[in-house]
C-alpha cells in the first residue's frame, strides 16, 4: 500500500465474509488495532528513510492474520504473522464413542479409548474441528489463543516465518508487533527491509525480545547487547 511516497505498513487478514466455518473468532478488530499501532510507531516514515525513493509495494511491511491454522492470510511469508489457535480439552460430558472427532482430526491425533478421546497434542494443529464436531460437548475448548510468526517473505530469497510466541492474547499480539516494529526503527540500516534486518541479526535475538516484552507486558522492553533489559 502506498501513502504519497511513503510504503504504508498493511495488515492482511481473512475471512472477509464473516462466513467462513473454520474461523475460531473474527479478527478485523484486531487488524484495526495492529494498522493503528505501526501508523503511531511511524513505520512508514522509517522504511522511506531506508529504502530507496520512490517507495515500491514490495518495500511495505507487511503482516497477516489468520482467523485459523488453516492460515488463508499467508501469514507464514509475511514479516510478522498471528495465526488464532484454540487448544482442545475435555469437559465433564459423557463420550457417546461416536467417533466424529476421531473423523474431524485431519492430523490424526485423537483416539478412543475406553474414557473417550485421546487427543496426542503433539499432533494437533489447534484448529478446533474436534470441538466443533463433537455433538456432546465432551470436548470444549481448553485455552484460545494466537500464536506469532516473525521474519516470513518471497522474492529471490524465500523463507517461512519462524514461530516467536504460542497462545497468547489479543494485547500481547499487540506488545509483539510494536517490538518487531520497534526493532526494526531501532536497528534497520540503509537498504535494509525487516527480512534482511532477521537477517544480520538472526530470528533469535528478535524472538527473545518479542518473549520478553510480552512475559513483562512492557512496551519499552529492549534488549541490551548483553541480552538484559
Amino acid at each position: 500500500m502506498e501513502q504519497g511516497r511513503k510504503p504504508a505498513p498493511f495488515v492482511s487478514g481473512c475471512n472477509e465474509s464473516g462466513t467462513c466455518q473454520n474461523s475460531l473468532g473474527g479478527a478485523r478488530g484486531l487488524i484495526a488495532r495492529m494498522e493503528d499501532l505501526l501508523e503511531e510507531e511511524g513505520l512508514a516514515g522509517r522504511i522511506a528513510e531506508l529504502l530507496p525513493q520512490p517507495g515500491l509495494a514490495r518495500h511495505a511491511f507487511r503482516a497477516a492474520v489468520a482467523e485459523c491454522p488453516n492460515a488463508c492470510s499467508q501469514p507464514q511469508i509475511k514479516d510478522f504473522g498471528v495465526i488464532q489457535e484454540s487448544l482442545p480439552g475435555k469437559s465433564g460430558a459423557e463420550c457417546t464413542k461416536c467417533g466424529l472427532c476421531v473423523k474431524a482430526c485431519r492430523e490424526k491425533g485423537i483416539i478412543l479409548d475406553g474414557t473417550g478421546p485421546s487427543i496426542n497434542f503433539e499432533l494437533c494443529a489447534r484448529c478446533g474441528a474436534c470441538v466443533r464436531a463433537c455433538p456432546t460437548g465432551t470436548l470444549r475448548p481448553e485455552k484460545k489463543g494466537f500464536s506469532i510468526l516473525v521474519g516470513g517473505r518471497l522474492g529471490r530469497h524465500p523463507r517461512l516465518a519462524v514461530r516467536a510466541l504460542e497462545m497468547t492474547d489479543e494485547e500481547g499480539v499487540l506488545l509483539a508487533l510494536r517490538t518487531a516494529a520497534r526493532a526494526y526503527i531501532r536497528e534497520g540500516r540503509p537498504g535494509e527491509r525487516f527480512g534482511d534486518l532477521a537477517d544480520r541479526l538472526g530470528i533469535g535475538p528478535i524472538k527473545e525480545e518479542i518473549a520478553a516484552a510480552v512475559k513483562t507486558r512492557d512496551f519499552n522492553f529492549q534488549l541490551n547487547k548483553s541480552g538484559g533489559k
